[in-house]
């Protein structure tokens, strides 16, 4: 039996001395930040907003607004500040009042100044503002509907019944666009409540973040109407959202349990496809009320299907905003993948009601703390509602391959990441933030036990409701449950563990050295880094590690509350009686923590034999996940032979589970990208036709089983595997792909004819293999189709084709908002720069457009970085990255806000470079040994 308590070794005093640099490093980050922030000697408490919206107006697409702003004075201080963007603010209009009293007095203004660089509109008074009394600032603006997808812009779509072009208005204030709608407080510590009111004309409808108070006519404007809001909870400038549109909605069966109305809001023509979000949002709204042990505040909620949204979806406090595509679900059209992802996307947002907008970070640095928790808790959500879809595990997975990868360039960022300028905000709306948060909570859940995690969040959201909070705060109430429950000795805490993880970038390889003779293994660490020339950190970080593991003969992989920690900053521990020495031992039970574990090859070549033989499904699934990676990346950085890790891919003969494969075949499309442009190329073909042969035959290749029809693993793995298939050559799969392609091109309507799930592989391998009639007939088919989910298969596909003319137009066509919405330029470019053919179309294109490519995407640049990495992933040789090096440089004034994804992108290409070098000869002798 394990002991509940983990072994600890002393730490106090050096892991005092491993936080110093860390501490620093953020002290440092932080004293840059305040210049940018707005001052806090005044403080709102609550907004009347009025907007007046002009659609319906031929081409008037403007908007006025008056906002009267009640604040406190917490300082004495003669001016206010706070934001303002691209709004034409009515100066001579400005007023402030001192409202303490009934005898509410006028302050004189001094001047108006607007500084553009911070947005800030600070207004100058001729006497103080005094310490504890409150006033009220009123501002009358106006702005317009521009279609950036930021602040309070416009969307459309075509109206079938009508024949005509619709418009709606519509926001998106994350991370700063509030103040492109109206001057506030636009910083999330800043919160205060609202009442908002929206005039609009006739036959158009509005909603936001509350219930709809009451409509009286607006009594300038004959045929025009006030819809006024009740008031709204706390909260901060981001989350506030309002839409002006002719859409409708479908209503949810009410819960008992917690009386909220849930209206599901589409435009009409797709109202039929709001079903599956009406039955998932109550029912993960009602399973968080129930684990955080806290009602959802509000007595609504809104989820509305937007046509041309930046995001995947925002969160707004009673009225969530999607892109079409994850919300939206057709069963007779969409797949299975689509549904879960319609599941998962509605169940995040929905957890953002509590982690994000019930408690809200005080400042961007603890983004995660919003994301991280709620793409944890959605898969915790959509588990509980779809078991049989077993997608923890594949959510576990996903995550921890993603941040494997971008976690080990030197250009990634720490979970908790100190924000300067704002501009640098949405930079961090990224793999770290989302996916290493949730595996971090993942982690924290798996060592502290589920239960004390769950009490522990609990306790702080309770504690926090309504205001603002940061990490340490989360952590003191984890650590309150963890030494109540005796999981953490009481001279630990979880702030010591944590921050090793939250404020330094990066995840260790845990080093194990067995002595098989003595039954000992020695444990030490270090960072996992991709960049080969300089492998380890010059700062050398370690991290608290949490150790299980299972032997041959002791398999406790259902454990993972851990028996022994690798501390900080020690450099070594050694585990003693670990394993008898014909026993091989692995660490990292159900891959619970972040990390990658390299054995000596003698414990490599024993796990590798017993995968080969009938039990290898006694070492569970995310194990074997576990084996897949970490072997893959080792080799690639020089830690361990390619010749181990493709021993380990033998076993895959008698795999038959999704995850296993999703592991082998994302590492061996690594491989690709290496090998495709080498004479090498061949032999690595047909290795991998041999690879993929018995299990496409054996999953039943292009034809899903209706055995299989609800089991989204089984489902995955054969879209996995037949679009490898179709790639490498395998059997008939690009001959059965055109067949079926050529009978649906007769039969459009013909909806069976091609599983829904297989169409995105059917589709591109027709494309690859045909020419311009294909190429047209899903065009058209784009054109006509009502369907979010299916417009996204068909966009991906349409990058298959090999015809260079048909790409550049391809191409050009995602410039031109007549022929592919704006929300969708990247996916095109991705998919073109995706095809072997298509890259270098794209690059050139992307260098030759670069300007227009810019300002088509204004103002939200940073899906520049989505272009740059379809490249980067891609280029191999050094005169690629002498090219994109001098491309950039000739660019910096279009490539400053978006410094990262420079910095990732250059680094990418640095470690191709390095692979090339290092590995390509040994992988054809390797090749030569394993494709006979």
């Amino acid at each position: 039996m394990r002991k509940s308590i983990p072994q600890i070794t002393s730490y106090t005093v050096s892991s005092t001395k491993m936080m110093v640099p860390l501490i620093y490093l953020f002290l440092t980050s932080l004293l840059l930040v305040d210049a940018y922030r707005l001052p806090t000697n005044v403080l709102p408490e609550n907004y009347k907003l009025e907007i007046i919206s002009y659609l319906g107006q031929k081409d008037n697409f403007s908007f006025d607004g008056n906002v009267w702003i009640k604040t406190t004075c917490v300082h004495t201080i003669h001016n206010i500040t706070l934001h303002s963007k691209d709004l034409e603010i009515k100066e001579e209009a400005i007023t402030l009042k001192d409202v303490s009293s009934n005898d509410s007095k006028a302050l004189k203004i001094l001047k108006i100044e607007l500084q553009k660089d911070n947005d800030f509109l600070i207004i100058h008074l001729n006497e103080p503002l005094l310490a504890g009394r409150k006033y009220q600032l009123f501002i009358s603006f106006r702005g317009h509907l521009d279609d950036g997808l930021a602040g309070f812009y416009r969307s459309s779509y075509f109206d079938k019944q009508k024949k005509e072009k619709r418009w709606l208005g519509v926001t998106q204030f994350e991370a700063i666009s509030a103040r492109m709608a109206f001057p506030c407080f636009d910083e999330p510590e800043m919160k205060a409540t609202f009442d908002i009111s929206i005039g609009r004309k006739e036959g158009y409808k509005a909603i936001s973040n509350m219930p709809l108070l009451l409509t009286e006519p607006l009594k300038e404007k004959e045929g025009w109407y006030w819809d006024r809001f009740d008031t709204s909870v706390p909260m901060s400038t981001y989350l506030v959202a309002y839409i002006v549109s002719d859409f409708d909605y479908k209503k949810a069966e009410t819960s008992q349990n917690n009386n909220v109305t849930f209206r599901i809001w589409a435009r009409k023509d797709a109202l039929n496809q709001v079903d599956f979000a009406a039955h998932v949002g109550p029912k993960a709204l009602e399973y968080y009320e129930k684990f955080f042990d806290l009602k959802y505040p509000l007595p609504k909620q809104d989820m509305v299907a937007i046509p041309d949204f930046s995001a995947g979806a925002m969160e707004n406090w009673g009225l969530i905003t999607y892109r079409e595509a994850y919300l939206l679900y057709d069963p007779k059209v969409s797949s299975k993948t689509s549904q879960h992802s319609v599941a998962s996307v509605i169940a995040h947002e929905l957890a953002h009601q509590w982690f994000g907008n019930l408690v809200t970070m005080k400042w961007w640095t603890d983004l995660w703390l919003n994301e991280g928790f709620a793409t944890y808790m959605a898969s915790l959500a959509v588990e509980e509602l779809f078991p049989q879809w077993n997608s923890l595990q594949e959510e576990a997975a996903d995550n921890l391959l993603s941040v494997f990868s971008f976690d080990s360039l030197r250009t990634s960022h720490p979970v908790s990441v100190p924000i300067g300028d704002p501009k640098e905000i949405d930079e961090i709306f990224d793999t770290i933030s989302y996916k290493k948060g949730s595996s971090l909570i993942r982690m924290m859940s798996l060592f502290l036990g589920e239960e004390v995690v769950r009490r522990g969040v609990s306790n702080y959201l309770s504690k926090h409701k309504f205001r603002n909070a940061e990490q340490d705060d989360l952590w003191d109430c984890l650590t309150d449950e963890a030494h109540k429950n005796g999981v953490l000795p009481h001279n630990l805490t979880v702030k010591t563990i944590m921050d090793t993880w939250t404020v330094q970038t990066g995840y260790p390889v845990i080093n194990i050295k067995r002595n098989y003779e003595r039954k000992t293994a020695e444990i030490t660490q270090h960072r996992y880094l991709r960049d080969i020339i300089n492998t380890r950190d010059a700062m050398n970080p370690c991290w608290w590690v949490p150790l299980s593991y299972s032997t041959k003969e002791n398999r406790h992989f259902n454990v993972t509350t851990p028996e022994h920690w690798l501390s900080c900053p020690i450099q070594e521990q050694v585990i003693e009686n670990i394993a008898d020495e014909k026993d091989w031992v692995i660490f990292n039970n159900e891959m619970a923590g972040i990390y990658k574990v390299n054995y000596d090859e003698r414990n490599w070549d024993l796990i590798t034999k017993y995968l080969q033989s009938e039990h290898y499904d006694e070492i569970p699934t995310l194990n074997r996940v576990q084996l897949l990676s970490d072997a893959a990346d080792l080799a690639f950085v020089g830690n361990l032979k390619y010749d181990i890790f493709f021993e380990l891919l033998k076993y895959l003969k008698a795999e038959r589970e999704y995850l296993p494969w999703k592991a082998a075949l994302g590492k061996t499309a690594g491989l690709t990208t290496h090998l495709k442009r080498s004479s090498t190329y061949g032999q690595y073909k047909e290795y991998m036709k041999q690879l993929l042969t018995p299990i496409y035959e054996q999953i039943g290749g292009l034809e899903i089983p209706t055995s299989s029809a609800d089991k989204l693993d089984s489902i995955k793995l054969q879209v996995l595997v037949a679009s490898k298939a179709c790639k490498f050559e395998v059997a008939n799969c690009i001959a059965h792909s055109r067949n079926l392609f050529n009978k649906v091109k007769e039969n459009p309507q013909g909806n069976s004819i091609i599983s829904k799930d297989l169409k995105g592989v059917v589709y591109c391998t027709s494309l690859k293999h045909g020419g311009e009639a294909e190429w047209d007939f899903l065009w058209k088919k784009y054109q006509t189709s009502n369907v979010a989910t299916e417009k996204s298969t068909l966009l991906n596909a349409l990058g298959c084709t090999n015809e260079i003319w048909l790409l550049k137009r391809y191409l050009e066509w995602s410039l031109n908002d007549t022929k592919i919405r704006r929300q969708d330029s990247s996916t095109v470019f991705s998919a073109v720069a995706r095809n072997d053919v298509g890259y270098f179309i794209a690059k050139s294109f992307f260098y030759e457009n670069v300007d227009h490519i810019f300002k088509h995407l204004q103002p939200n640049k940073r899906r520049i970085s989505r272009y740059l990495s379809s490249l980067a992933t891609q280029m191999t040789e050094e005169k690629d990255q002498q090219e994109l090096e001098h491309f950039i440089d000739q660019n910096r004034a279009n490539f400053s806000e978006v410094k990262k994804g420079v910095e990732q992108s250059l680094e990418t290409v640095k470690i191709n470079i390095q692979w090339q070098n290092k590995h390509a000869d040994a992988i054809h002798k390797i090749l030569t040994k394993y494709s006979k």
